[in-house]
Order: structure tokens, then C-alpha cells, then sequence
């Protein structure tokens, strides 16, 4: 991106824009001339000197990170990981992140451009200052997640930047936590600040760090957060120095734009290995705010043209409730997905995958909220994650090589959190934020199973924090934290099991945990190419059980069985309710997301369905009517009897399904592409034709909806497992899976979340063949 050093005309125009519409870096920042800035680089770099760069450009960058973690005292920064530093060059192209959340690394370089286009004539950018800011519509996620970053000089001239984001656990709003479900529009949330200068000349500006910590439940602990960040940036600005004055500044900015170009090389080649086309996503979420469990509908769709992306959320809804995100967000949370998916090998180097993807947002919507709407759940962020995740897989399944690197929808999908406040056993205030809600297993890949607790797509880093720790921070007792059976989603690969959890008060006289979120019976992991759904999560709680009672005769409920025996009158928790009651007497419960699945359940190997049962991960019940897999009376496995099973299984699918409403006849006779891994291009009998992938039966023109040439089959989400909460039943709307089946051959080719009488999803047109 190149700088135009001119006046500023119209920064106020600008500026008041950006704080309504949300910031956007434009292809030229206008910066007052009076800032000089450093732009000259070495071309003619060694491959050795290159990876020696790199490498000490990466530890820098993670020196920072650790820097942060140990002066925090944050868990949610020592075990959630809910932070992210990186280096930036002196325009704001971020060269490298670490391994907290990824989201973060398309937050970054619009802080740094957003300042460096309405900073640098008023209040100056200066060698020895450090800014601050939690603005959403200018680069953060929420107003809790708090942007500390400096800029380095060089022999007077702008060198770089260094950068962190912390996630602040109190920053004020009429919720304890800030996560304010009941908020219409930002006023109800905390008070937010665009970049102001916390240090100025190597001075902590005191008026500012009162400002910021004034609005908070815990101020103590907001300070000391907040100067861990700063702690951060000050050793990340020294190690930078101390690179260019051992190897010279041209040699240190030539990496760090080789790194860049390398990048956009490696993302380019990647792309172009697709086929060009356009593949949408459209879903439902529901829980927009405390009393409407509405579905309402986001989309998300990638155009792939040479080696390029372009997105855009056109047909998402109206902004609505608290689980908006404003347009930066959403480009951030795209880069997420991408970063993990093309950019594995190149040490999260943002600026370089950003090179090849443009964005066309329409302001106003859910995934674009324009200010005043609330934006502080994160729920938009979550959803916005999962649905590119999905998307992009679905696209990446065109190529092996591209498809070998992805995974399903994860963890946090639907955001279960679980933030605890209230007066701890001392007498003393406590709010915090267990992390057992969030985490979960990670996606099938289209090779291999998800991993068990995996994690999410946000972070490459999600330790929960042991049990005993967080019994040290917060005034509970956990009963047990155990795998749940029959977590992960059902497919050809299973989705990574997920742990359950519950807990009661300990010793506190008045304390609460919410049930926040999206409703989880509106599922956000569906399975991908034929796989079945995984579950958006449960809570349950009871109140003034038998659970001391229990405890003083020496009977733990440390199982959810036992906990049923213990407390039948247990129900789900009601959504996004943030002050759920869990003193001595009182028991709450907490199932997150596992991971969802990839490709038809009837597909996945016999042995692999045996060794589940075998290990716990799923029943014999599930097996035999999911998986269609027969188990001897010992445990081993009944070969003739399972495939006399699934032949049956895939018959019984075709009689209770739909009729495809735009049928066709014939198979194509060879395959010369793929519109998605189960559909496939070839000759058919009237030109190019959409098929099966396992039958080559004809599905639609090669230009058409595929969906239209299928069968359709429709569940209620519980049929695929009781850790499934009906829509019916706790958002009063009946939403159903949908399956969409080849008509020959009864494989499920892939499936979406809609109401009986939508239509279906166009959801991939591949560009005209030359």
C-alpha cells in the first residue's frame, strides 16, 4: 500500500465517517507530510540472512506475547490465549502475529493505518509515544478487547510499529464482564475510546490511565493489565532496535517486505489452483437480544477469480440486538479462516494473504453494523468465524492439495460463555471468565477425525486452564470435567469430541455465572459435504438442590448421570441470562461445541465406528443407526451385517425423502472438474452436467443448482443425538437439517439448517467455461 504525504483535506469528514460506517483502510493513507517516514529497503538478501530475519522477527513477536502473559495475571490471557502481538512496518502491513487469536491480525494493521491517516497532524506521532484504543468500528472486536501499540523510529524516521490486544476482563457496561446481552445499541455497553496517546514521550499520561480504568468494576486489575501491554510493546520496540543496529535497516525492512511479497506469492499460486467460481453461505443465527429468539439470516460468499477473492455479505440482515460486528471485524474474521487455511507456512503473515482478497461489505447489516449498534457479545464475531470457516472449506474441497489443510467448524461456535461475578468467600468482588464454555473439539478434516478438544479455528493456542486454578480465581467447585459420549459430529470423518463440565458455589454469599450466547439449539456447525451437525452446545441449572447433602454423606455427582440422580429437577439454562445463581446449593452445568463433521456417516470405515465404541466416543445405538455399523454381542464388528445395514440405511433415505424438484437422468461419463468435493463436472447427456461424485448421476446443468437435481431429506436435530436441543422448543421456530441426496445412489452430498419451506441455498455457481 502506498502513502500519499499531502494535507488532510476533509480528515474530519473522514474521520466522523469512519466512526459511523466503521474504518476501512483506503489503497492510499493520507498522512501529514510532517511525519517522516522510513521506506527504503534491501533487495538483495541472502536466502540466510533471509530465514535468520524471519526467525528472530517471529521470537521477537513471541517474546512480546510472553512478555504480556507473565505480567498480566489475566487467565483469560494465560490460558485463553484471548490476545495477540505482532509487527508491523512502518504503513501498518502486518509482517507477522502470534499464535493467540487470529481475528486479530486484520485488527491490527487498520489501528495502525487508522492512526496514522487521523493522528499525524493532531495529536502527532512521536518517537517515545504509545496509543490506546478499544474503538469497534475503528479496529477491535469489542470494547473489551483493548489495542496497545508504538511506533518505532529510526534516525528520526517511522520504522515500524509494534502492536498488542489484550482481551480487559471489566471495562464497565450494565453487565458485569461487558459481554451486555440485553444491549439495544452501544450505550448499554462499555464506554469505548478511539486511539488516544497513553504514553507520550516516554511518559505514562496518568489522566489517561485514570480514564480508562475509571469505568471498571476492578480497576486494580484493569491497571495492571493495562500496563502489561505496555510492558510488552516496550520490550517488542527495543528488540526491534536491536535487530537494525546488529544487521541495519535496510536489511530488517527488506525481510519484513520480502516476507510480505513471499506471502501474496504463495497465496496467489494457491488460488490459482481453483476453480474460478462463487460459493455462498447463508444460515440462520437466533439470540439477538435478552426476549427475541428470532432467526435471523447472515450470509457470506467468496467470488475466486485467478488468484484473487473478493467477498461480500450481501443478504445478511439488518443489524439487530447485541450480536452485531462492524465491517472491520468481519474482514478480520475472514482473514482468520484464510490465515489458517493458506497461510500456515508463512508465519501468520497477514499483510501478504490481504494482498489477494478484497472486500464489498453493505453497511448496516449484522456482520457490518454501522454505530450506535451493539456490538459487545462477540457473537457476531463467532458466527462470522464459523461461516467463512464452512465457506471456505466447501471451496478449498476443489483441490487436494488446498483441501488437505482444512477442517470443519469448531469450537465456539455458538459462543457459550459462562462469565462468573459477584463477592467472593473474603468478602471482596470478583468477576471472571471460565473458559470451560468455549472450548471443544476441532473440525473433521477430509482425511482424518477432528481433534478431541481441540480448540477453536480463532486461536492456534487454547489451553482451558486446569480445574484447581480457576477454583483459585473463582468461588466454585467443579464436580467433574469429562468427555462427553457422542460429542463430535457425525461423519465419514468425525468431528473432535467435546469435554462437559459442572460446577457448584463454594463459600460465596452472592455469586452468579450467565448462560450467554448464541441459542444453541440454532446449530452454527454444520456438517460439511454430507456430514451430519454437531450440537451448538447445552447448559443446564438447578437451583437449591441436594447437593450438599450429597457432599456431607460423601457422594460426589461426578458424572451427568449422577448429577440427574442428585438434581432431577435440572433444566436448560434460558438463554442469555447473565445472572443465573451458583452459590453453595446451586449446580450449573455446561456442554460446549464439539467439532463438526466432513462427508456422509455411512461412508466412514467400519473400524473406525468399532474403535469409537470401544474407547467411549460414541454408543452402540449411535452406530448402528448413524453410521449403520453392526457390533457382535463382544464389541467387534459384524462386516456382512454392516453392509447389509448401510444398503438399507441408504434405501430407507431415498423412500422417506423429497423427490428432487428439478430431476434429471444420466451420468456423465468422465470428470474434467470439481464444483465442490461430492459434486463433480463432466460430459453429460446434454452438454456439461453437475453429478455425484459417487455415481456420476446427473444433478444439473453445469452452470445450475445442483440442490435442485437432489433429493432432500429433512431431520428434527435431535434424531442425531440428545445433546441436541430442539429450535422448536427453545426459540419457538421450526428450523430442520436438510439433506441434500444424490437420487441414484441415496449419499449425502452436503446439507443446511432452514425452515421446511425455504428454498435451497444456491450455494456454488462456477464461472462459465471458456
Amino acid at each position: 500500500m502506498s502513502i500519499t504525504e499531502r494535507t488532510l483535506a476533509n480528515e474530519r469528514e473522514r474521520r466522523a465517517e469512519s466512526f459511523i460506517e466503521g474504518y476501512l483502510p483506503p489503497d492510499e493513507l493520507v498522512v501529514d507530510p510532517s511525519l517522516k517516514m522510513h521506506t527504503e529497503y534491501d533487495t538483495d538478501i541472502d536466502p540466510i540472512s533471509y530465514e535468520v530475519l524471519r526467525s528472530k522477527i517471529w521470537n521477537v513477536n513471541w517474546d512480546h506475547q510472553e512478555t504480556i502473559r507473565r505480567v498480566s495475571g489475566s487467565p483469560v490471557v494465560v490460558y485463553g490465549y484471548d490476545f495477540n502481538t505482532s509487527i508491523q512496518t512502518e504503513d501498518g502491513e502486518g509482517v507477522c502475529f502470534g499464535p493467540g487469536n487470529l481475528f486479530f491480525s486484520a485488527c491490527a494493521d487498520v489501528c495502525v493505518k487508522w492512526t496514522l491517516e487521523h493522528r499525524s497532524m493532531n495529536v502527532g506521532i512521536n518517537d517515545g509515544d504509545i496509543f490506546l484504543q478499544d474503538d469497534p468500528w475503528i479496529g477491535t472486536n469489542h470494547q473489551m478487547d483493548a489495542a496497545v501499540y508504538a511506533p518505532v523510529f529510526w534516525e528520526g524516521r517511522l520504522f515500524a510499529w509494534v502492536y498488542n490486544v489484550l482481551h480487559q476482563r471489566e471495562l464497565g457496561g450494565v453487565e458485569p464482564g461487558g459481554f451486555t446481552q440485553q444491549a439495544r445499541d452501544v450505550y448499554s455497553e462499555p464506554t469505548f475510546f478511539p486511539p488516544m496517546k497513553l504514553v507520550e514521550n516516554g511518559q505514562v499520561r496518568e489522566d489517561v490511565v485514570d480514564a480508562w480504568v475509571r469505568r471498571s468494576r476492578l480497576s486494580g486489575l484493569m491497571t495492571l493489565e493495562l500496563r502489561s501491554q505496555i510492558a510488552g510493546v516496550t520490550l517488542a520496540k527495543e528488540r526491534v532496535l536491536d535487530m537494525v543496529r546488529r544487521y541495519g535497516p535496510g536489511q530488517v525492512k527488506g525481510v519484513m517486505r520480502k516476507m510480505i511479497a513471499t506471502t501474496a506469492d504463495v497465496v496467489g499460486e494457491r488460488l490459482r489452483s481453483l476453480p474460478d467460481g462463487e460459493w455462498t453461505d447463508t444460515r440462520y443465527v437466533s439470540g439477538a437480544v435478552v426476549g427475541d429468539l428470532t432467526p435471523y439470516r447472515v450470509s457470506l460468499s467468496v467470488r475466486k477469480v485467478g488468484d484473487r477473492l473478493i467477498y461480500s455479505n450481501k443478504g445478511t440482515d439488518e443489524s439487530v440486538g447485541s450480536f452485531n460486528i462492524t465491517a472491520g471485524v468481519l474482514r478480520a474474521c475472514i482473514t482468520n479462516t484464510l490465515l489458517t487455511f493458506l497461510c500456515y507456512d508463512q508465519y501468520l503473515c497477514a499483510a501478504g494473504l490481504l494482498q489477494q482478497v478484497d472486500f464489498d461489505f453493505e453497511r448496516g447489516t449484522i456482520s457490518a453494523a454501522r454505530h450506535p449498534s451493539a456490538v459487545s457479545t462477540s457473537l457476531g464475531l463467532v458466527v462470522s468465524i464459523v461461516q467463512s470457516q464452512h465457506l471456505n472449506m466447501k471451496m478449498f474441497s476443489t483441490n487436494d492439495a488446498t483441501a488437505h489443510q482444512t477442517f470443519a467448524t469448531s469450537a465456539c461456535s455458538t459462543l457459550i460463555y459462562n462469565h462468573t461475578f459477584g463477592i467472593d468467600q473474603f468478602g471482596n468482588p470478583t468477576a471472571n471468565f471460565p473458559t470451560d464454555g468455549i472450548v471443544g473439539g476441532l473440525g473433521a478434516f477430509p482425511w482424518r477425525d477432528g481433534l478431541e478438544h481441540g480448540g477453536t479455528m480463532s486461536s492456534t493456542m487454547n489451553p482451558v486452564g486446569s480445574v484447581e486454578g480457576l477454583e483459585h480465581e473463582i468461588p466454585v467447585l467443579w464436580l467433574y470435567r469429562r468427555e462427553a459420549v457422542d460429542s463430535g459430529g457425525h461423519g465419514q470423518w468425525r468431528g473432535g469430541a467435546c469435554l462437559i463440565a459442572a460446577m457448584v458455589g463454594h463459600r460465596s454469599p452472592e455469586h452468579y455465572i450467565s448462560s450467554g450466547g448464541l441459542a444453541q439449539s440454532v446449530t452454527q456447525q454444520p456438517g460439511v459435504l454430507g456430514g451430519f451437525p454437531a450440537t451448538g452446545g447445552q447448559m443446564w441449572r438447578a437451583e437449591d438442590c441436594a447437593i450438599r447433602d450429597w457432599l456431607a454423606s460423601g457422594r460426589v455427582p461426578g458424572t451427568p448421570e449422577a448429577l440427574r440422580e442428585m438434581a432431577p429437577e435440572l433444566a436448560l439454562a434460558a438463554p442469555k441470562v447473565f445472572d443465573n445463581r451458583i452459590t453453595e446449593n446451586d449446580v450449573f452445568e455446561v456442554l460446549p461445541n464439539p467439532g463438526a463433521s466432513y462427508g456422509d456417516p455411512v461412508l466412514r470405515l467400519p473400524e473406525l465406528v468399532e474403535d469409537d465404541v470401544r474407547e467411549g466416543k460414541s454408543s452402540r445405538e449411535e452406530a448402528d443407526r448413524i453410521y449403520g455399523v453392526v457390533l457382535h454381542e463382544d464389541g467387534s464388528l459384524d462386516a456382512a451385517a454392516t453392509t447389509e445395514r448401510r444398503a438399507a440405511l441408504l434405501r430407507d433415505r431415498l423412500v422417506a425423502a423429497k423427490p428432487a424438484p428439478e430431476p434429471r437422468s444420466g451420468t456423465i461419463t468422465s470428470v474434467v472438474e470439481r464444483a465442490l468435493a461430492t459434486v463433480v463436472v463432466g460430459p453429460g447427456q446434454n452438454g456439461a452436467a453437475l453429478a455425484c461424485v459417487h455415481c456420476h448421476q446427473e444433478l444439473a446443468p453445469r452452470e445450475g443448482n445442483y440442490r435442485l437435481g437432489t433429493a432432500w431429506l429433512e431431520y428434527r436435530t435431535p434424531e442425531f443425538g440428545a445433546h441436541f436441543t430442539d429450535p422448536q422448543e427453545q426459540v419457538g421456530h421450526d428450523l430442520r437439517w436438510r439433506s441434500y441426496l444424490c437420487p441414484s445412489c441415496g449419499h449425502a452430498l452436503d446439507g443446511e439448517l432452514c425452515r421446511p419451506d425455504d428454498d435451497p441455498v444456491w450455494d456454488v455457481r462456477l464461472a462459465p467455461a471458456e
